[in-house]
């Protein structure tokens, strides 16, 4: 049994004192040590040879010398995307834009020095893959599997200038940019970020980018030793923005020296940036970070590699206890989310939208009915739909992103095989009528009796009554071809807390499974 990635390659020889069952581990790069050693198995050869391994030796652990990272990235072929078919099972990254939804990693290794980051596997020095590769990559996973949107996972995509002009500029001129949409993490520097550089990823296809913002205080970035200051994060989202490019910010609570007032601090400032997605993560210690060396030193690591989990804090601080990292975390959370319910940030966000998409979008952004469902995806709007990545069903799971407008809760699964979004009380769903069928059907459930009315471009199709705990089928007769907007609205809305006394306070709809046309 053979184990590898960044846990095993920052803890090597601690792997298999801890767990009896494994047998070796490859530690860095992997791709050409898992074939030297399957080889070496094979021939029964002397592992001792194969670079880049921790392996047992009867009673003793051995560990030989690092394989040396590839400098060539373009030598190692595509992902075997056709051993994990059919890609609709994966659900992607949040936040998600159109599926399928698949990855990519165009480089490898990170210059920077935050203490907080471990990166065992690749390194410190940044190398890229040709810009041919990536473009050859993305074309393959287009016209091969019919991926929509591609998450570059590199950990900084902008990080040379002219590799990033030259992705940009093929994606555009091999038109891919015409049915597939792209994310990826950038850095704040401003030396990396400029007008020119966001206007052409956003030509490209690129509707969303990720900062690491990690704090809004300036003494915790130093001493994280993020190498930004915060009028660098102000002005990357204020261009990002009029690039028009979503922003998803990613904030961390608990880092060394972190306090009630510095979590204040960055509550304040996320506010201030008003990212269109963001999250707050807990501090972790990870083996072979400087931020795991210092917390290991002084005491503050409370627990071992098996309560490493991200919603879960395993440092205690002198300023802050677990239990309040945990909690600050979530007031973080809470905080935002409260912000954004109110009547100030509806008119900041509607003063921010009205120069980028002009004064309709900009209203309909802070007035629309769906706004309070929350969403694992990001909602389109009819005049954003791209019909290219259209179909003339959904089924919630397989294809719902991309497809959706407002009025929608989060994916959910029932056992064993239905998966399903709630709606609200009114719920926005985009098909391509390209068969000429006749008949909209929408599958759907509720637990109470409710009065359904679906509309198909603003005319209403049918009314009808529910029949709560049964799964229907609604039909009714369509005469529209091409892009249909289906509105399905309801009477009333229920909260399940009121009925099974289960805390779910949602005012809930019905539950959808699938929308199709025949």
């Amino acid at each position: 049994m053979v184990v590898g990635g960044p846990h095993p390659s920052a803890l090597k020889e601690e792997i298999l004192i801890a767990c009896p069952s494994m047998d070796i581990v490859v530690y860095g790069e992997g791709e050409i040590t898992m074939l030297e050693l399957a080889k070496a198995i094979e021939q029964k050869g002397d592992l001792g040879q194969v670079k880049g391994i921790c392996y047992r030796e009867k009673d003793s652990i051995k560990k030989t010398e690092m394989r040396p990272f590839i400098k060539n990235l373009d030598i190692l072929p595509f992902p075997a995307i056709d051993l994990i078919t059919p890609l609709e099972r994966y659900l992607g990254t949040y936040p998600i834009s159109a599926m399928p939804s698949m990855h990519i990693i165009a480089s490898r290794g990170c210059p920077f020095k935050c203490t907080f980051c471990s990166n065992p596997v690749w390194g410190k020095t940044a190398r890229f893959r040709s810009s041919e590769s990536v473009i050859r990559e993305v074309k393959m996973l287009r016209n091969d599997y019919g991926v929509k949107e591609v998450f570059f996972v590199d950990d900084t995509f902008n990080l040379n200038r002219t590799w990033f002009q030259e992705v940009c500029n093929g994606l555009i001129e091999k038109g891919l940019n015409k049915d597939v949409i792209f994310k990826a993490p950038f850095r704040v520097d401003k030396n990396l970020i400029d007008k020119k550089r966001l206007n052409l990823a956003k030509e490209a296809g690129f509707w969303m980018i990720f900062y690491g913002v990690e704090g809004g205080n300036q003494k915790i970035l130093d001493d994280i030793k993020k190498g930004v200051t915060l009028v660098e994060i102000e002005r990357a989202f204020k261009l990002t923005k009029k690039a028009g490019i979503k922003t998803l910010a990613s904030f961390m609570v608990g880092n060394i020296g972190e306090t009630k007032s510095t979590v204040q601090d960055t509550i304040n400032f996320a506010k201030k940036i008003n990212p269109d997605f963001y999250g707050f993560a807990i501090a972790t210690p990870y083996p072979q970070s400087e931020f795991y060396q210092i917390a290991k030193e002084r005491g503050y690591i409370q627990g071992d590699f098996l309560d490493y989990n991200l919603p879960k804090c395993i440092i205690e601080t002198e300023d802050l206890t677990r239990d309040e990292i945990e909690r600050l975390s979530q007031f973080a959370h809470d905080s935002i989310e409260e912000y954004r319910r109110s009547r100030r940030y509806k008119i900041r966000k509607f003063i921010e939208l009205l120069p980028v998409v002009g004064f309709s979008r900009a209203l309909r952004g802070v007035r629309d009915y769906g706004e309070y469902a929350d969403h694992d995806y990001r909602p389109v709007y009819k005049d954003e739909i791209n019909f290219a990545l259209l179909g003339n069903y959904i089924e919630m799971g397989v294809n719902d992103v991309g497809n959706l407008g407002k009025g929608w809760y989060h994916l959910e699964n029932w056992p064993p095989t239905i998966r399903i979004r709630w709606t609200s009380k009114k719920a926005v769903a985009y098909l391509k009528n390209d068969t000429k069928g006749n008949i909209l059907k929408v599958k759907f459930f509720t637990n109470v009796d409710l009065e359904v009315s679906v509309f198909v471009n603003n005319r209403l199709i049918k009314k009808a009554k529910s029949e709560k705990d049964v799964w229907q089928t609604f039909e009714g007769e369509i005469n529209n071809g091409g892009l249909l907007e289906v509105q399905i609205e309801l009477n009333k809305t229920w909260i399940p807390d009121e009925i099974f006394h289960n805390g779910d306070k949602r005012e809930l709809g019905i539950a959808v499974e699938k929308i199709w046309i025949e």
